[in-house]
């Protein structure tokens, strides 16, 4: 049904073109506040130099400005809310669809399965991070401020869910949805959606600091589970869920040296190791696969391999 939903409104490649590109204007644009705050310290604040600014491309510590961590935070979320103002505009004015239609082809989104996939992700990374601890112990450092940490759980909470949400959107519905029009097939969208993700997050300063091969592994992954339960659920809704657990998981508890998000979190690993966190994701995923495999009643996974497309249906 997920892939029936993109066959309402106009299709047109050229309207897939320009939507993109709005997309990617708007996250151009959402840039100009941090930037412009950047460079207002490199010009104005004397320990503030152009060096400053190679660190912080290494390790986006807003702090390094002098600026506020929570308030660096909400400026690099700017960038999200515009880019989802620019497939907005796309969706509605030129596909002429409602952008439900990239989120869940139901009348209306089932906030329970993303409540239920934020949920389920947490208490899943929660328990591992605990083995973890049990294992290495010295490799966490305990950083709590309180009076920073409560601003940046309502920042969490309520603005980084833009950005998770913007990049499901994108990717999860809208990409994927194209992809299954071009190729008629549901494996096709799961591969190139995985890919297309994993390479807009070479960005990332982790890549710097850990390598391309081993972020570029875990991105993947990444994208492909996110895309599998998509497939199967039928909707975004628990890609929605999990990645907003993730990113908050990072955002409030645990950061590390190059992390893309540097906050005030509770604990901060001293020597995050990348490999072993592919393999806890990998786990991580697995389990969580079979609990909505079990929660939600799918079908088998050879649904990953179906055509997608509809023969004399009315979408």
């Amino acid at each position: 049904m997920f892939f029936k939903a993109a066959h309402r409104g106009g299709n047109e490649f050229w309207m897939y073109l320009i939507t993109i590109a709005l997309f990617a204007l708007g996250y151009i644009v959402g840039q100009i506040p941090m930037l412009g705050a950047i460079y207002y310290k490199i010009s104005t604040v004397p320990e503030v130099t152009q060096d400053t600014l190679m660190q912080f491309q290494e390790n986006p510590d807003f702090t390094l400005f002098g600026i506020d961590s929570n308030v660096g935070f909400i400026l690099l979320i700017m960038m999200f809310v515009f880019a989802t103002l620019g497939l907005w505009i796309g969706i509605k004015f030129l596909h002429k669809k409602k952008f439900l239609d990239i989120i869940t082809p139901h009348e209306e989104i089932n906030w329970n399965k993303i409540f239920w996939g934020f949920g389920v992700w947490m208490i899943l990374g929660m328990f591992f991070e605990g083995v973890s601890y049990a294992m290495s112990p010295e490799n966490y450092s305990f950083q709590f401020d309180l009076m920073k940490f409560i601003p940046l759980v309502l920042i969490g909470f309520l603005l980084l869910p833009i950005q998770t949400s913007c990049e499901e959107f994108m990717f999860r519905g809208y990409l994927m949805q194209m992809f299954g029009l071009i190729s008629k097939n549901k494996w096709v969208p799961i591969l190139m959606t995985s890919i297309l993700f994993a390479s807009i997050h070479m960005m990332n300063p982790e890549v710097t600091e850990y390598g391309i091969g081993i972020m570029f592994s875990y991105y993947m992954a990444a994208g492909l589970v996110l895309a599998i339960m998509t497939v199967m659920d039928d909707s975004i809704e628990l890609a929605l869920g999990v990645h907003a657990a993730t990113n908050i998981y990072g955002a409030l508890f645990l950061s590390y040296d190059g992390a893309a998000i540097q906050t005030a979190t509770i604990f901060k690993s001293e020597n995050m190791d990348p490999t072993f966190m592919l393999i806890i994701f990998i786990v991580m995923s697995i389990v969580f696969l079979l609990l909505a495999y079990r929660k939600y009643n799918w079908t088998s996974f050879s649904k990953l391999f179906e055509s997608t497309q509809i023969e004399n249906e009315i979408v």
